[in-house]
């Protein structure tokens, strides 16, 4: 008799571990961190709901998205601490592209870019011509973003990278990227407290991409930044570790030396036209099938984020709630979650908003 009860309980048992394995898995697969608890809830729901599912797979942005920061602003910044120009024309690296009206600033630009050039890599960023140059640069581009557009503007500043071979930009981005992660949170700087500065990327995302990935969900990165700049910061290096190949970004023409032109490849990614692209190189892997999961911040991503009709989650860190459209997007519920962050300390929040940081004493 005792021996037939004991092998009563060991049935049972063996009956019921798979459903506690099950839901082992579900409590276990993305850890809490500073997730939004009901954040979190709907994602290890999503991966659960598709694990071992060879077509899903999930799409996020990098800039303000899987990092908090901008990568392109961050090699940016970079390179006009280094001075590394790749030319001497200035006038031919600032000039070339924009439209009328840009004369005095374009000339006082330059001005102040000659006179920093001899002094690259020695104590150039406390000289007051340097803080002059950023001041007026910024103003610049602002003044351009406003009149031309995103999409022109961000032309006009891939202009900076004009000259770098791809081992150059790559060997650029790596050590923007070191430099902003020693940091560990984004800043404003007391001479340019308009503009924030710093890139950091969030233990939760690396959490979030290894649940991904090991449930079978590929994890895809499609943004605007440059790509070759992409490859470096999602790779081993960083903690990311994505396959490139699961790597979109902006791409450029080289010259005939291997170097880069400020001219976008026909058919990379741009800005508000992600579905279109994610159709076309990445649901042909998966059979044709649409993302279930989308993640982004800003009106660059909102067609990636409400497009796709079987999309399953769309993830979105709400930074700016002055976009009325995104604030509508978040406000409709439904398959649509918010998640905040602290830019200040570079750490994801239990709060629908980001909190953005302060000017730096």
């Amino acid at each position: 008799m005792k021996c037939s009860r004991l092998a009563f309980i060991l049935l049972c048992l063996a009956a019921l571990s798979p459903a506690m394995a099950k839901e082992a898995a579900v409590a276990e697969a993305l850890p809490p961190g500073g997730w939004a608890p009901a954040v979190r809830e709907r994602i290890n729901a999503l991966i659960e709901r598709n694990r071992g599912n060879p077509d899903a797979y999930a799409v996020f942005d990098f800039d303000y998205t899987t990092a908090i920061g901008d990568l392109s602003y961050a090699c940016m910044w970079r390179l006009m601490e280094t001075f590394d120009f790749k030319t001497d024309d200035f006038r031919k690296l600032f000039a070339e592209g924009l439209p009328s009206g840009y004369e005095e600033e374009v000339g006082t630009v330059c001005a102040l870019a000659a006179k920093l050039k001899p002094f690259a890599g020695s104590g150039l960023t406390e000289r007051p011509e340097w803080r002059e140059f950023i001041a007026c640069y910024w103003k610049f581009y602002r003044r351009l973003f406003a009149d031309v557009g995103d999409y022109r503007a961000y032309l006009w500043r891939s202009r900076m990278f004009a000259g770098h071979t791809p081992d150059e930009l790559r060997a650029l981005a790596k050590d923007a990227v070191r430099q902003n992660l020693a940091k560990g949170r984004l800043y404003r700087p007391s001479y340019m407290p308009k503009e924030k500065r710093g890139l950091v990327i969030p233990q939760e995302m690396k959490d979030l991409f290894r649940a991904l990935k090991q449930a079978g969900i590929a994890v895809y990165i499609v943004s605007g930044s440059f790509q070759e700049t992409l490859w470096v910061v999602t790779g081993p290096d960083f903690g990311l570790d994505i396959d490139p190949s699961c790597v979109f970004g902006a791409d450029f023409r080289k010259d005939a030396t291997g170097r880069y032109m400020p001219e976008m490849v026909k058919g990379c990614v741009k800005s508000g036209e992600k579905p279109a692209f994610i159709r076309a190189h990445i649901a042909p892997r998966h059979h044709g099938a649409e993302p279930v999961l989308t993640a982004g911040d800003s009106m660059g991503d909102y067609t990636m984020l409400t497009e796709f009709k079987n999309l399953q989650l769309a993830l979105v860190f709400m930074r700016n709630w002055r976009e009325k459209k995104m604030h509508e997007l978040v406000a409709s519920g439904g398959r649509v979650v918010a998640q905040g962050r602290d830019e200040s300390r570079g750490i994801l929040i239990p709060e629908p908003k980001c909190i953005e940081p302060v000017e730096e004493k």
